[in-house]
């Protein structure tokens, strides 16, 4: 299971978007500041993060910036979350180096396809769903052709 950061000084931001990212089937750590997210980025084992624009001390752009700066996190995927939608605060994250800026209120499956965007992968309740998804499909095909009649001759023409 991928491993996402989320970088909220808000407490009831980071449970709210912990319980949303565990039922699509990702790990979860979390930070109440930019400077404690980069302390757990360096320790290792994350595959995304989700970077609030407001936070004390080190902002979500400026995380994103020291992110960009890094040899060793510079390709991790940054989605940048804020209330504050205008132009110039998402251009602002984008030229910051975020991979994309969600503005909130946003739904779990904008959440969720965004991420797996980013990361390439499905998340594990949608992975099962598309390989439900598929036996069903291959099973109605069987019993589709095991019900077909039985094949006629080719039709000749005669002259």
């Amino acid at each position: 299971m991928p491993t996402v950061l989320i970088a909220d000084d808000e407490i009831d931001h980071r449970e709210l978007l912990t319980l949303v990212l565990h039922r699509l089937g990702y790990d979860v750590v979390t930070a109440g500041d930019g400077g404690a997210a980069m302390e757990l980025l360096t320790a290792g084992g994350v595959d995304a993060v989700l970077a609030d624009v407001r936070m004390p001390g080190v902002s979500g752009i400026e995380l994103c910036r020291m992110i960009r700066n890094s040899p060793v996190l510079e390709n991790l995927p940054v989605i940048v979350i804020s209330a504050d939608v205008h132009r110039h605060q998402i251009m602002t994250a984008l030229h910051a180096g975020a991979d994309d800026f969600l503005p909130k209120p946003f739904t779990r499956d904008q959440l969720g396809s965004r991420l797996e965007g980013l990361l390439g992968t499905r998340s594990g309740k949608a992975a099962r769903s598309a390989t439900a998804a598929r036996a069903a499909l291959l099973a109605a095909r069987q019993a589709l052709a095991s019900e077909a009649k039985p094949e006629q001759p080719p039709f000749r023409r005669t002259a």
